[in-house]
C-alpha cells in the first residue's frame, strides 16, 4: 500500500495503524456513557420536534443548548414509509454559538421530515447526534415515529474516523529543520 506522498506502507506498519485504529474506537466505545449521555439531547427546534405543521417551510433552526464547533452538519430527510428514506440535504448555517439552521427549498409534499443533526461540542470533543422531526400535513404512509438514529451516528462515526485518519497522517509530515528562515520569508 502506498501512502498519500508515495512512501510505500509495509503490511507491518499498516498493522500498527489498524491496530491503533481499533484501540481508538474501542475506547471511546467503552469509556464511561454518563457524559456522553450529556449530549443525548438538544435545547429546542423551531418548528419544535413532532410538530404538525400546515404551512410549508424552508428552515429548521436547533438550539443544543452548548456551544457547538463550526463543522455542525444537518441533513433533511422524507419518510418515504416502512422504514425508507429519501436524503433532500439543504445547507447548514451556524447562527450562534450554540444554534445552527438548515435552508432547504421549501417543502412540498405532505409528510413526515426528519432532520438529522451532528454537533461537535469543542469543550470535551464529544459529538451530539439525533435527529427532529416535523409533518407537514398529514403523516407519511406507514411513517415511523422514530428516525432509525443507529445506522446515521454508526455512518457518522465512520465520517469522524475518517477525518481522524487525515488529521493524523497530515501531522505525521515531517517537518524540514534544515529551512534557513532568511529563505523562508524570501519565498513568494
Amino acid at each position: 500500500m502506498v501512502d498519500m506522498d508515495g512512501t510505500v506502507i509495509s503490511p507491518g506498519r499498516l498493522r500498527r495503524i489498524a491496530i491503533a485504529g481499533a484501540l481508538a474506537l474501542a475506547v471511546a466505545f467503552g469509556a464511561d456513557a454518563t457524559p456522553v449521555t450529556a449530549h443525548d439531547d438538544i435545547k429546542s427546534s423551531t418548528p419544535p420536534s413532532r410538530s404538525t405543521l400546515q404551512e410549508p417551510i424552508s428552515t429548521v433552526e436547533i438550539d443544543f443548548g452548548e456551544v457547538i464547533s463550526d463543522d455542525v452538519a444537518m441533513f433533511l430527510t422524507y419518510d418515504l414509509g416502512n422504514n425508507e428514506f429519501e436524503d433532500i440535504g439543504g445547507e447548514t448555517v451556524k447562527t450562534g454559538e450554540t444554534t445552527a439552521r438548515l435552508d432547504f427549498d421549501e417543502v412540498e409534499r405532505e409528510g413526515t421530515y426528519f432532520v438529522q443533526y451532528l454537533a461537535p461540542v469543542p469543550a470535551d470533543g464529544h459529538v451530539i447526534a439525533g435527529a427532529v422531526s416535523f409533518t407537514y400535513g398529514s403523516p407519511s404512509t406507514g411513517s415511523s415515529d422514530d428516525f432509525p438514529i443507529i445506522p446515521f451516528v454508526v455512518g457518522a462515526v465512520i465520517v469522524l474516523a475518517i477525518g481522524g485518519w487525515f488529521t493524523y497522517r497530515r501531522m505525521l509530515v515531517p517537518i524540514d529543520d534544515n529551512v534557513d528562515e532568511a529563505d523562508a520569508t524570501a519565498a513568494p
